[in-house]
């Protein structure tokens, strides 16, 4: 284009000059003639040169979606050995104690070793293992299978699980706020708690008067002995948990929770002679409260929790015998470091006996934490048991050490 335009100008010159002078006329024509014949030329080349680079760019494209084609590949919907494997977690929880008064008591003691395993079934259904190893033997501590979107909003659980009767009896050992379960639920539910088989629903529901309402009903055997029938078959006992959640800042919020339990206990009765088992009822009842801070600008280094549960029981025996307890706890704990915590439990419930309305048990155990890393923690608590039914009063000083290897580390379930 440059090209052309400046022959074109030159054109223009000499045409001008060739004007004055007559007998330059033929030679000036001469010379148009053979500038445009040159003109001509040039603009042939030109175009061959842009179809030239366009046949390379086209080639240069063409063979990188050849090469784009040749690196593609396809997998097949069988998924890889390493995916099918279960998540493998190990945990451990060891401790040394002292008892003021009862020395025998004294010593090391390894409390549990626990091997949990999960996985990821398909996409729509996870499975849990929790196998528990002590001195006394082994034992299977949860095994169920989660259907996450059973229905909208609603998950389903099956298999052998703790069950959702206020906070903390949902959770294992070895990921308490303080070395042992509170001592109102190991005295009305047993020493291992509410873990029974059966079914799980849990809903979370439309927003009511709370900012999130979740809703659990669980269907079990009824083979804690402490309340129901035991290794007995039982009508299935039946459990509703309400829980309400509510957002107060930014950096807090507040749990409201309400448990009601219903189940049949067999009772041993002599009929005409003849041992026979005979059905009565057994109801429970709880509420839970929990506040949680933790500011947003120190979330590592803050937080500060406050937690309590109070439980009433209530078993029929053999007419008119029946058995009422009441019990509960509360706890505070605050985080001062990043890895520093420390906090104190007061504890307070009735025997779990005829007769109980004069007796009660109280205990205040103090604690501190420290997490080395998140897989090690140490913990240093005092336990100080007052009782009016008759036992001795304990003092008992532990330190414990937990630690986890694997993926979840200390998961609470």
């Amino acid at each position: 284009m440059f090209a052309k335009l400046g022959l074109t100008v030159a054109l223009v010159v000499i045409v001008a000059t060739g004007v004055n002078g007559q007998s330059n006329k033929d030679s000036t024509f001469a010379l148009v003639k053979k500038l445009q014949k040159r003109i001509e030329i040039l603009e042939n080349k030109l175009q061959e040169n842009e179809l030239e680079e366009l046949l390379k760019e086209a080639k240069t494209e063409a063979e990188s979606v050849v090469e784009k084609k040749k690196t593609k590949t396809f997998k097949s919907g069988q998924r890889a050995l390493q995916a099918i494997n279960p998540e493998l977690s190990v945990t451990g929880d060891l401790f040394g104690q002292y008892t003021v008064k009862e020395k025998d008591q004294s010593g090391a003691y390894f409390r549990v070793l626990g091997l949990h395993l999960q996985s990821n079934l398909d996409p729509f259904s996870l499975a849990k293992i929790s196998i528990e190893f002590s001195p006394e033997g082994v034992e299977l501590g949860e095994a169920y299978l989660t259907w996450t979107n059973f229905l909208t909003n609603l998950s389903l659980t099956a298999g052998k699980f703790r069950q959702k009767f206020g906070i903390v009896n949902r959770w294992h050992k070895h990921s308490l706020d303080q070395f042992d379960f509170p001592l109102a639920l190991t005295t009305i539910f047993g020493e291992d708690g509410l873990n029974q088989t059966g079914i799980s629903f849990n809903w979370l529901m439309p927003s009511l008067l709370a900012n999130v309402n979740e809703l659990t009903v669980e269907i079990t055997d009824g083979s804690n002995g402490q309340l129901f029938a035991g290794k007995s078959f039982s009508f299935p006992a039946i459990l509703a948990h309400l829980k309400n959640y509510w957002d107060l800042s930014r950096n807090s919020y507040f749990e409201l929770g309400l448990t009601a339990m219903y189940g049949k206990n067999k009772i041993p009765k002599t009929v005409n002679g003849l041992l026979e088992e005979v059905e009565k009822n057994t109801f429970v009842a709880g509420t839970d409260l929990t506040y949680f801070w933790q500011p947003v600008n120190k979330a590592l280094y803050r937080s500060f929790v406050w937690r309590t549960e109070l439980y009433y029981a209530e078993k029929e025996l053999v007419e008119p015998n029946k058995i009422k307890a009441f019990g509960g706890y509360s706890y505070l704990q605050y985080q001062f470091d990043e890895k520093w915590y420390a906090g104190a439990r007061f504890d307070f419930t009735q025997p779990f006996e005829l007769n109980n309305g004069n007796k009660s048990i109280t205990q205040l155990a103090p604690y501190i934490d420290w997490w080395q890393s998140h897989w090690v923690r140490l913990r240093l608590q005092y336990n100080l048991l007052q009782n009016n039914s008759g036992l001795d009063p304990q003092n008992t000083l532990r330190l414990q050490i937990t630690w986890a290897m694997g993926p979840h580390k200390h998961e609470r379930y």
